[in-house]
């Protein structure tokens, strides 16, 4: 027999709250690296934008 668990995991806040400060601390490294080296525009911006809700996903997801 295996055991199986009775409850749920209960997710935290703190995953939550991680994850957006990891991807807005990305989103802004993203535009100070671009802004250093030249490379701006709305293109550059949505990129950034996809790339860090991508890293806090990531944050979020594996802290469960």
């Amino acid at each position: 027999m295996s055991a199986s668990p009775e409850g749920r995991i209960k997710t935290g806040k703190a995953s939550l709250v991680g994850g957006i400060a990891v991807g807005l601390a990305a989103f802004a490294l993203w535009t100070a690296i671009s802004h250093e080296l030249g490379v701006q525009g709305m293109a550059t911006m949505i990129a950034g934008l996809i790339v860090a809700g991508g890293i806090g996903a990531w944050i979020r997801i594996a802290d469960l």
